[in-house]
């Protein structure tokens, strides 16, 4: 069992946040060149890349649930250190020329992530203090995004370099085995601190205050669940800016820089909202996260649209890496609270789940409303993402008047 020591860092928090950094630095290449070699080098249609991805995010959505489930039964670590060394296939996806195989290693690499990502999360709230819930996923998502980071910036080298697309993305499969390596050396040991939390939520506190918390709970993990779910529909791959800003300025490193300030930013919100702690994450949420996100695609679309600066893009970029701080750190806190203590893992393969069926029509939708006009496309993802907000202010709406209400039975 892991001590309670008064900080959110330990041993295995750190190899989970370390393996997640690992993946990223691989996967994340996989993602800013994919679209490229795709769409640019291979003259694909930009629709086809968008069915690539909505089968990757969309077919996810069940995966993620069975690996949540799994991870539930059978154990976090196992379960989620199978899904990562599957992940490697995305990178061995350019080995052939076909695009069908192509296209099935491509989803397979996806899959795998998807299958030990909610598995992963439910690991890391194991092995760490509840009190520090918001800076332990800050943490994590900043590490998940720092690798990003690099690995966009070793992409510009090796373009700059003259190495090829294909090349880049199977020098990927390094790190990605090197987070494997992470998570086999992290423990499994439940920190002191969880193990009293747990203990305290499945104390019996009288039927009606249970019944009460329970419903509550319950209301506010489905309204997360829709919400990630709409979201979801507007979430589209980066890919899409990357090939927005490349087409608008004839330069594959601009494109590619698109993603590096939407991932350098969004890895210091996760570190800065992590501070948040126990300050309204739901608020939060759909405040800096669904609204944020709603904006900012709507400065990208409009910048293509009226020939805008180069400024423009990056702003809106970086609206978005902002915005996916918020989400990444605050709907597993969300999660996790409201989930039954032997259950986390389910719950967080739900969330999962739920963000990659949108995921599945933001892609496909995206890819055919781009094809068509690129400013309907992000004016598309900005109004789903605004109707996610309304959802959640709405949601926590009703549990403010509600707990008023209780309030004033109780006193009454």
């Amino acid at each position: 069992m892991v001590e309670a020591t008064g900080k959110y860092l330990n041993r295995n928090v750190i190899l989970i946040s370390l393996s997640a950094f690992f993946a990223d630095m691989g996967y994340q290449a996989v993602t800013a060149v994919f679209a490229i070699l795709l769409v640019v080098v291979m003259h694909e249609p930009a629709y086809i890349y968008g069915l690539l991805l909505a089968l990757s995010f969309g077919l996810g959505s069940l995966i993620s649930l069975i690996g949540g489930k799994l991870g539930d039964r059978f154990g976090k670590k196992p379960v989620a250190l199978l899904g990562n060394l599957l992940i490697p296939l995305m990178s061995l996806s350019v080995l052939f020329s076909n695009l069908y195989i192509l296209g099935a290693f491509f989803i397979l690499g996806w899959w795998a992530r998807y299958f030990r990502s909610p598995v992963r999360r439910a690991w890391l709230v194991e092995v760490s203090d509840p009190a520090f819930r918001s800076q332990v996923f800050g943490f994590l998502h900043a590490l998940d995004i720092g690798g990003g980071i690099v690995a966009v910036a070793y992409s510009i080298v090796f373009i700059i370099m003259g190495i090829s697309l294909t090349e880049i993305i199977l020098l990927t499969a390094i790190p990605l085995l090197i987070s494997s390596f992470c998570l086999l050396s992290a423990g499994t040991e439940l920190h002191m601190n969880y193990v009293a939390d747990r203990r305290r939520s499945e104390q019996e506190v009288g039927p009606q205050s249970e019944n009460s918390t329970l419903k509550e709970n319950r209301f506010l993990f489905r309204a997360v669940l829709i919400s990630a779910t709409l979201f979801g529909f507007s979430y589209y791959a980066l890919g899409f800016p990357i090939i927005t800003v490349s087409d608008a300025t004839g330069s594959y490193i601009y494109g590619i820089l698109t993603f590096g300030i939407y991932l350098g930013v969004s890895a210091i919100s996760g570190i800065f909202l992590g501070t948040f702690r126990g300050k309204k994450p739901m608020r939060t949420l759909w405040s800096l996260g669904y609204l944020l996100a709603a904006g900012s695609s709507l400065i990208i679309g409009t910048s293509f649209a009226v020939n805008g600066l180069l400024l423009m893009y990056y702003i809106g970029a970086a609206g978005l890496g902002f915005a996916t701080g918020s989400v990444e750190t605050f709907e597993p806190v969300i999660i996790a609270a409201v989930s039954r203590a032997r259950k986390v893992s389910t719950g967080m393969g739900w969330l999962s789940s739920s963000r990659a069926l949108g995921l599945f029509f933001s892609n496909s939708i995206m890819g055919l409303i781009f094809a068509i006009s690129v400013f309907y496309s992000y004016l598309y993802a900005a109004v789903t993402s605004f109707l996610a907000a309304l959802i959640l202010i709405a949601a926590e709406l009703i549990i403010i008047r509600r707990q008023s209400g209780d309030r004033q039975v109780l006193t009454g």
